[in-house]
């Protein structure tokens, strides 16, 4: 039983260091994009800006929100879905959704990761199942948004 307490506590620092790095990963990927590209729309109409707010809002309103829910937590208010005019108005908007998720997380315990959550529109989950789904979008973001530049790179070029 010694053994339990460790492990649990592994696995937890495990999932939360996931969703870490995805962050910095797709945080990396915002910095390697172009600002002259911003807007610039390529396949089925997607931009850099488009993929961005996307990201925000998933964050703010989906994982923020099925967390919250899931600890009994408040939602931070005056939330508005997002329209960034710059590059660096998403990189910073992604940081501020991200450290608003990472609050909601500060005192998460293994017996958490076993609640059940789930808005209006959705089945339900267990938050461990949020939490990994919130590590795929961003390990999705950030590839999207990878490709993306790089389809323009081969289109401008």
């Amino acid at each position: 039983m010694s053994d339990e307490r460790p492990t649990a506590t592994a696995e937890l620092e495990g999932l939360l260091s996931r969703l870490q790095e995805g962050q910095r990963a797709l945080m990396k990927a915002v910095a390697e994009a172009a600002p002259e590209r911003f807007e610039r729309s390529i396949a089925e109409g997607d931009s850099i800006k488009r993929i961005l707010e996307r990201s925000a809002d998933d964050v703010n309103f989906y994982y923020g929100r099925l967390v919250a829910q899931a600890l009994s937590l408040p939602q931070p208010p005056g939330m508005e879905t997002a329209d960034f005019g710059s590059l660096a108005e998403a990189k910073a908007s992604l940081l501020l959704a991200h450290r608003r998720f990472s609050r909601l997380l500060h005192d998460l315990t293994m017996a958490d990761l076993k609640r059940k959550t789930r808005l209006e529109s959705t089945a339900e989950y267990t938050l461990r199942q949020v939490l990994e789904t919130a590590v795929a979008h961003y390990r999705l973001r950030t590839d999207q948004l990878r490709n993306l530049g790089e389809g323009v790179s081969k289109k401008g070029a």
